[in-house]
């Protein structure tokens, strides 16, 4: 497989999410899964962090940074295409684990972006706040959860 870049002739061929270097492609996690099954003889997989950061803006009214609805279309569109991959071409994933649970340091930006389901208030004795994606999560599993029944 040849590594592919983020840009197509110049043209990004996904968003970026706040880091530069965090594109969101959901197409490209199907296409992932399938080439893992085709090249190693489908495997069990597990993915272990997938998620996207927003930028992290002190002067941001609370109530709007909880409102992550970015996060939300982020981790609908992958799993739809995770769930093609799997029931449709047969890839064997097991496991898909968000990055992150909560907001924290980091390695290549400090505090200056939040992946977090959670909000972490860094002011205010570490306060864990569930925004909008942890509902969101709550249902999607709820109703992935009657599926399997």
């Amino acid at each position: 497989m040849s590594f592919i870049l983020a840009s197509r002739g110049g043209i990004a061929i996904g968003e970026t999410a706040a880091s530069h270097w965090l594109h969101i492609v959901p197409w490209g996690i199907r296409k992932l899964a399938r080439y893992v099954k085709d090249k190693y003889g489908n495997p069990p997989v597990f993915i272990t962090e997938n998620g996207m950061d927003d930028p992290n803006k002190p002067f941001m009214a609370l109530s709007t940074a909880l409102q992550d609805n970015k996060r939300i279309s982020y981790h609908r569109d992958y799993l739809s295409n995770l769930s093609a991959a799997i029931r449709q071409d047969g890839c064997d994933v097991r496991g898909y684990f968000i990055w992150s649970l909560l907001d924290n340091w980091e390695w290549n930006s400090g505090y200056t972006v939040r992946f977090g389901l959670y909000y972490i208030d860094y002011k205010n004795n570490l306060t864990r706040i569930p925004k909008a994606s942890v509902q969101w999560f709550k249902s999607f599993l709820g109703q992935n959860e009657m599926l399997s029944e």
